[in-house]
């Protein structure tokens, strides 16, 4: 068995519509697309089409906002042009966004979740955003499709008219679900059938259907955890993964690690990210926090090389890849996550992938999105999907 790894990437500013396009976007995929191509990767670009769409209406009257949103549509292009992929993002808080001036929004949050949008609003802007960015991308590469959503914040439950929507906007595949996160009251994949196997979804995203047909979902690769997901916040990145992990931190890494949480710090503070800021001072929020279990997701910007890779080893020794890894003709899809909003440069992601190479060698190949699509909804699936849970 070897692994499709596929790096996607949530290309999009803060959730509050805060954030400097250039600095948080435009300037570090560029970076990031050098990284990967150095290591022989590509890159699955998921592009958050609100937030365009609001600097678009915003641009016939306001210099700035045309600027960036011509560079945004030049990025997309460049980054089919270098040979990774685009798909569609979606944070819906931006589509009544309001521009208050030069860079500043006012987002709407009564319009946070995906799977919370009324069915007729879901068709139109699903259908508006694969149109959007076919056309786009098109005259660069004539075979470029948009198949893939993934649901800003993870917020595509609850997912029948999503399913729906999806369908019958010709979309392929669904990756929002990261087996064992849960935040209520927007979403709870506890119960997904995979942390890593892809399943066809039947009227939930979290829950299989037999067969082999319809909504395919390729799941965020995640291993649960025996700690609290607030530790990882509060205490430093040597005794965590140390503690919960048993792996040993290199000092670059914690180096590059400390400065991350600090650029995170000043870009967006705590105090202003919807639905966690506002219930810091609560002792209802911090128990919750404490009391909750999580799951460690692969995320090529909050994850060191060493333990980025010892997730991937783990996929080898795990019950639900028992009867896969002793083929040779398996290629099982691996769903890796980042956001160039969080890399402050791109030393981790370029040690991880020298890591990866090291560590698994050929048993490894990098994937886009599209190419994992291909691969298991094909004539001949490179591997058995995950299996329904019996009625």
């Amino acid at each position: 068995m070897r692994l499709g790894l596929v790096l996607t990437n949530d290309w999009e500013v803060f959730g509050d519509g805060s954030g400097d396009y250039f600095d948080l976007q435009h300037r570090p995929l560029q970076q990031l697309l050098g990284v990967v191509e150095d290591h022989g990767a590509r890159l699955t670009v998921m592009a958050e089409v609100g937030q365009q769409w609001a600097h678009l209406g915003a641009g016939a009257g306001r210099a700035w906002a045309r600027e960036i949103a011509t560079a945004w549509e030049a990025m997309l292009r460049e980054t089919v042009q270098r040979r990774s992929d685009v798909q569609l993002h979606l944070h819906p808080q931006w589509l009544h966004a309001t521009c208050i001036d030069a860079g500043r929004w006012q987002v709407d949050f009564a319009w946070w979740a995906t799977g919370a949008l009324p069915p007729d609003v879901l068709r139109e802007t699903l259908q508006r955003g694969k149109q959007y960015l076919e056309r786009l991308l098109r005259p660069v590469d004539a075979a470029y499709a948009c198949v893939a959503f993934r649901a800003g914040g993870y917020c595509i439950q609850p997912s029948r008219h999503v399913i729906a929507a999806l369908r019958a906007a010709g979309f392929r595949c669904d990756s929002s679900v990261s087996k064992g996160l849960v935040q209520p009251p927007f979403y709870d994949y506890r119960d997904a059938p995979s942390s890593v196997r892809p399943w066809f979804v039947s009227e939930d995203v979290g829950r299989a259907a037999p067969g082999t047909d319809g909504l395919l979902e390729l799941p965020i690769y995640a291993r649960r955890t025996l700690d609290m997901p607030i530790l990882r916040k509060l205490i430093s990145p040597a005794l965590y993964y140390g503690l919960f992990h048993g792996v040993r931190v290199a000092r670059e890494d914690r180096q590059w690690l400390s400065e991350k949480r600090r650029t995170r710090g000043r870009r967006y503070p705590f105090g202003r990210r919807p639905f966690k800021g506002g219930h810091r001072s609560s002792v209802s929020w911090w128990l919750a926090q404490a009391m909750s279990h999580g799951a460690l997701q692969l995320d090529y910007d909050a994850l060191p090389p060493s333990v980025f890779v010892r997730l991937l080893e783990a996929i080898y020794d795990a019950e639900e890849t028992a009867g896969l890894r002793h083929r040779a003709d398996v290629v099982l899809p691996v769903v890796a996550s980042g956001h160039t909003k969080d890399m402050h440069n791109t030393a981790n992601i370029a040690r991880i992938l020298t890591a990866v190479r090291a560590r698994l060698g050929e048993r490894v190949v990098f994937w886009t999105l599209r190419d994992a699509i291909e691969a298991w909804t094909g004539a001949a699936p490179a591997v058995p999907t995950a299996r329904a849970r019996s009625a």
